[in-house]
Formats: structure tokens, sequence, C-alpha cells
């Protein structure tokens, strides 16, 4: 009529715990990483807006695109700098009403997972986020 059970199940919830945690771990870990890329990608976009429309309404078109960038990145992302993480390519092709400034911005932002072995193919550990915009230059009142 008794059963009694020959073993206890009193450790199998902290062997579940372990086999399950790293996988969410990594779920949440990578949900960020998406976030800051986003987040990066977003930010990319605006600074490269910012200084060509800063370019298009300017007598020096170049400098006012680095200080639109870098005021921009100042505000919106502290620690950005023009250094080896961001970069900044101004391309004007000349200063008549209706030509062409295009800007690019480029953002190094280092990623969780490079040095995990499946995901070690990455590079350097750091994703390149392009951000790009392309205006015509505007007549001088």
């Amino acid at each position: 009529m008794f059963k009694f059970k020959a073993y206890s199940e009193k450790g199998s919830v902290f062997i579940e715990l372990a086999l399950v945690m790293p996988i969410l771990i990594l779920l949440i870990a990578g949900i960020v990483q998406f976030g800051f890329l986003l987040n990066a990608k977003i930010a990319v976009n605006s600074a490269s807006y910012e200084a060509a429309r800063a370019a298009t309404l300017s007598d020096d078109p170049e400098s006012d695109a680095i200080n639109a960038v870098l005021t921009y990145a100042s505000s919106t992302m502290p620690g950005w700098n023009l250094d080896e993480r961001l970069s900044l390519k101004v391309d004007i092709s000349g200063m008549n009403p209706g030509d062409i400034v295009q800007v690019e911005v480029t953002y190094r932002i280092p990623v969780f997972f490079s040095k995990i072995p499946p995901f070690s193919m990455i590079g350097e550990g750091y994703a390149n986020i392009c951000g790009s915009s392309v205006m015509r230059m505007e007549e001088k009142e």
C-alpha cells in the first residue's frame, strides 16, 4: 500500500536551474546587445543628418559638418569623440546651390559575444555602424 521513494527530488530544481540559467543569461545579453546596436544606429543616422544639414547652410561646410557631428554626439552619446571608434567622412562636390553634400558617420561598437567561440568570427570584437546622409547645397542669403 505504501510506496517509498528510493531517491529525493530536493536537488533537481538546482540542476534544472543550472541547465537553464546560462541560456537565459545569453538570451538577455543578446537582447541588451541588440538594444545597444539599435541605439547606435539611430544616433549615427541622426548625427549624419545633422552634419549634412549644417554643411548645406554653411560657408565652411566641412568644419561645420564636423562640429555638428561632435555637438550631436556629445549631447546624445557621452564619450563620442573623433578617435578610432568614431569616424566621419564629408564629401562636397562644390559650393554652388544644388551641389551634393554627402556625410558618412561610422561608429565602432563593442560586441559582447566576440570572445565566445561560435561568435568569435565577428572580427576584432567591434561592429561597424554606419549612417549616411546626402543633401544639396542651399542658396545663401
